[in-house]
């Protein structure tokens, strides 16, 4: 279908200084991409933490979430034709959000997946599952958007919850280095251009991405259906589905 896509999820991934529309711009000499325009296609994936990174703290370690569900996907990857894993970093090992896009944008990869979970100190009844494409204004961003919706429809069919409007939502970083930055949530619904950055891996990507929280790791709900071994495996099933219907090809059938 010619598109490139980079799929990522949610975490405090630090800034850029890449201007909205420029997808990151080519600081670092990288390879000219060009569209892949049929299979194989090279799928970079990311668990958004890892090694001495556990992320955030609640039932389960957030790293677990990650680390598991990517293991998953990349299995499902591995045994379809039509693609190629590539890992961002070794399983277990910290890398930097730096370190990650460029890892992705040397392999021209075709699709980013990073996973990543929510939490929720001492609110154990918060829970649910959102994911933040690239803004409107970003080179790829309705690539990123209907990769976002592809796979929130999934989780939302399948009986999570999807927090805000429809689990798809944009992420800024307002302020500036004098006076700290926050972070502001907006809902797709507000398609105005911001001129604050969004998440450093979504600006640093080449090619559309997605950020994901999959569940809150502080909610005993979210964790029996999105985490563990059962909960994680069937994620990476809603992934790789997601995948197949973005580039169009057949998933291959579940055992």
């Amino acid at each position: 279908m010619g598109a490139m896509l980079c799929v990522f999820v949610l975490s405090a991934f630090g800034k850029s200084n890449a201007k909205p529309g420029n997808g990151g711009g080519n600081p670092l000499g990288l390879p000219v991409c060009k569209p892949q325009d049929g299979p194989p296609y090279t799928i970079a994936i990311d668990a958004g933490h890892g090694g001495s990174d556990v992320g955030a703290e609640g039932i389960i370690d957030e790293k677990i979430v990650t680390e598991t569900t990517i293991g998953y996907l990349e299995q499902w990857l591995e045994q379809d034709e039509n693609y190629t894993p590539l890992r961002t970093h070794a399983p277990d090992t910290f890398a930097k959000p730096s370190e990650r896009a460029e890892t992705t944008n040397r392999a021209c990869a075709a699709l980013l997946l990073s996973v990543h979970g929510n939490s929720a100190p001492g609110y154990p009844e918060i829970t649910g599952f959102e994911c933040y494409p690239q803004p409107p204004g970003r080179e790829h961003h309705e690539d990123a958007s209907r990769m976002a919706h592809l796979i929130a429809e999934k989780f939302g069919a399948a009986g999570q919850r999807l927090r805000g409007e429809s689990g798809v939502r944009y992420l800024y970083y307002e302020g500036d280095d004098t006076r700290g930055y926050e972070k502001k949530i907006v809902e797709e619904s507000d398609d105005s251009m911001h001129a604050d950055q969004t998440f450093g891996l979504l600006e640093r990507a080449e090619c559309p991405a997605v950020l994901i929280e999959q569940c809150f790791v502080t909610s005993s709900t979210d964790i029996a259906n999105w985490a563990g071994e059962d909960g994680s495996a069937r994620a990476a099933r809603f992934y790789y589905e997601a995948i197949c219907e973005f580039f169009g090809t057949q998933p291959i059938e579940a055992q």
